[in-house]
């Protein structure tokens, strides 16, 4: 994964448990974990070794600790560098959503070897978005479930979401459900 993935993972786990429980996460680690260049990538092994690290100190599941990396991740690159994406991409969130693929597309141009998700996205009704997540990596469903709550916020569309589908291989994929509240 890219260095921006990293930086951002370091970044939460430094918010949610403070720079001490973050220095003894990153001693337990099998490389340096100082800094990480944005635009570099890095092994996905370094990624899951920061989580897996993470769990193991502060008993919090991957799942539930991905889940807030995504919330953030949105919350982050919204007012961040990458604003103009958002705003770009859609004035709502199956606008957004729906153009994920193409944006994913124009960053690979920028960053080589990048190895993005992509998403099928259908409107059920008024209320219900269902969203597909195909991915060569596995176990970061948790983490779209919060990338989409984080981009109900932004969008302020208020909507629960759930994973309706998980994937059996790297070939399968997981399916989300978005319902916006009444």
């Amino acid at each position: 994964m890219y260095g921006l993935v990293n930086n951002l993972l370091s970044g939460t786990l430094r918010a949610q448990y403070g720079e001490d429980v973050w220095q003894s996460i990153a001693a337990r680690l099998p490389f340096d974990a100082t800094y990480f260049v944005s635009m570099k990538p890095y092994p996905d092994e370094w990624s899951y070794a920061m989580v897996g690290a993470a769990c193991e100190l502060t008993g919090d599941s991957a799942g539930d600790l991905l889940r807030v990396v995504g919330h953030r991740w949105v919350s982050e690159n919204s007012a961040g560098e990458y604003k103009d994406l958002f705003t770009l991409n859609g004035p709502d969130i199956f606008t957004f959503l729906s153009n994920l693929n193409s944006m994913h597309a124009a960053l690979g141009n920028q960053m080589p070897g990048l190895k993005p998700p992509s998403f099928m996205v259908n409107r059920e009704n008024e209320q219900v978005i269902r969203v597909r997540y195909f991915s060569t990596r596995a176990g970061l469903a948790p983490l779209v479930t919060g990338l989409l709550e984080g981009l109900c916020d932004f969008f302020a569309e208020p909507a629960t979401v759930s994973q309706t589908r998980l994937r059996v291989d790297e070939r399968d994929y997981d399916e989300f459900r978005i319902e916006r509240k009444a």
